[in-house]
């Protein structure tokens, strides 16, 4: 308790000790004059006694020395970025697969048991590779029968040439009878037809012979063995194995019918669904996220709407010098469909959406803080495109949002978007 308080406390004790001490002087009359009777007049020492009190009071208080008030906080520290005018190549992504371009499926072309397997399942083989081989024995007795019979036909030939050659004088002579030669003539006939009969069923032969042999028809990939040794063939019936060529390999994905009508009938130089020698939009996102190291090239669109699901397939390859690429792998292709010049840009982080209103933190010249309503397009990378309610060159707020109040000021830190990072 401060001296002065204490002082005025002592005063306001001796007043109201002085008070008591000293009645009424009205009191102190005598009984033959009579009191002049006043409306409120009892009450009146104790007004004197209670403003005497607050006076006091009131004088403590005006004494008392008050606490210095403190400032206030200093406003907080934002990031804030001006809002960029750039040209954005706009990105389509679709959901595709991987298919090889070949896909041979390896069967036997004659019926026998499987002799020999020459290939190592899943190795990279190439065109005339010997995969197979089928007992041959048969083959090689139904080739020798053949020639056999092609041998009784040139035999029986020159047999029926020499009945003509010597017939031909006798008859010019009378000395045999024409039809002896006649019947010569057409044993000749006979005897040729017969040689073509042979050597058909020798070539017969002979490709079943090769047919034996089962050879790798294209380059590619060789997967499971389908027969082991010892198994019986059935001709075009039996699978052995598939093989699959692997560069370049080929992704297939669908567009939908507006998309086609929109994109695929621009003709602009970069239209990416128009195919052009050596160019290659399409890039590759595979399952893990990771972008495939080489682009594409358009194939070709297939050349009818499914009408089942209203999409049209396209084509792209797509390099696999590493044999990275496996046939039905699934990933994502991502083209450049469009540039739009002029394109405002916000990031992502600074963007707030509260019941489907989507706003932004704009700091004027005077470091004050506004709310903005703003109307977002499409994604681009860590940005929003946004169409409606920002100019360029507003700095927008990109950390700090919740230091950050509408109609308070704010110590912003400009942090520039490089624009040179905007490209595809």
């Amino acid at each position: 308790m401060s001296a002065r308080t204490k002082s005025t406390i002592r005063l306001l004790r001796v007043a109201l000790a002085y008070d008591e001490g000293h009645p009424d002087p009205a009191a102190q009359r005598g009984p033959m004059r009579k009191p002049i009777k006043v409306r409120g007049e009892g009450n009146f020492p104790k007004l004197i006694r209670t403003g005497v009190a607050l006076l006091l009071l009131l004088t403590a208080a005006c004494g008392r020395q008050e606490a210095p008030v403190p400032p206030p906080p200093p406003p907080p520290a934002v990031v804030v970025s001006p809002v960029p005018a750039a040209t954005v190549p706009l990105y389509r992504e679709y959901v595709a697969r991987t298919e090889a371009r070949e896909t041979v499926e390896i069967r036997s072309r004659v019926d026998g048991y499987l002799e020999k397997v020459l290939f190592t399942e899943g190795s990279q083989i190439k065109t005339g590779h010997l995969l197979f081989v089928i007992d041959q024995r048969p083959f090689k007795a139904a080739l020798q029968e053949a020639r056999g019979s092609l041998a009784q036909a040139q035999a029986s030939l020159n047999k029926a040439r020499q009945d003509v050659a010597r017939l031909q004088p006798l008859v010019a002579e009378s000395a045999a009878p024409q039809v002896d030669l006649d019947n010569a003539e057409s044993a000749v006939e006979f005897s040729l037809a017969s040689i073509e009969k042979a050597k058909a069923a020798v070539a017969a032969a002979e490709l079943n012979l090769k047919f034996s042999e089962i050879q790798a028809p294209i380059t590619g990939i060789i997967g499971k063995q389908e027969v082991t040794v010892g198994n019986l063939v059935s001709r075009d019936r039996t699978l052995l194995a598939t093989i699959s060529s692997w560069d370049p390999m080929r992704t297939v994905f669908s567009i939908s019918e507006v998309d086609y009508l929109r994109l695929g009938q621009q003709p602009r130089d970069d239209n990416p669904f128009i195919p052009r020698k050596d160019a290659a939009p399409f890039e590759l996102i595979m399952a893990d996220g990771s972008l495939y190291p080489h682009r594409g090239s358009l194939s070709f669109l297939d050349r009818t709407l499914d009408l089942t699901t209203g999409t049209l397939n396209v084509y792209v390859s797509f390099p696999n010098p590493d044999r990275m690429l496996r046939p039905g792998l699934f990933g994502r292709v991502r083209v450049v469909v469009e540039a739009k010049p002029d394109t405002l840009l916000v990031p992502q982080r600074s963007v707030q959406v509260v019941q489907g209103v989507s706003s932004v933190l704009v700091v004027d010249k005077e470091d004050a803080v506004a709310q903005r309503v703003v109307t977002l397009g499409e994604r681009f990378r860590d940005f929003f495109i946004v169409t409606e309610g920002l100019k360029p060159g507003e700095r927008v707020v990109v950390e700090g949002v919740q230091k950050a109040i509408p109609g308070r000021k704010v110590r912003p830190t400009e942090q520039p978007i490089r624009l040179e990072t905007l490209g595809g």
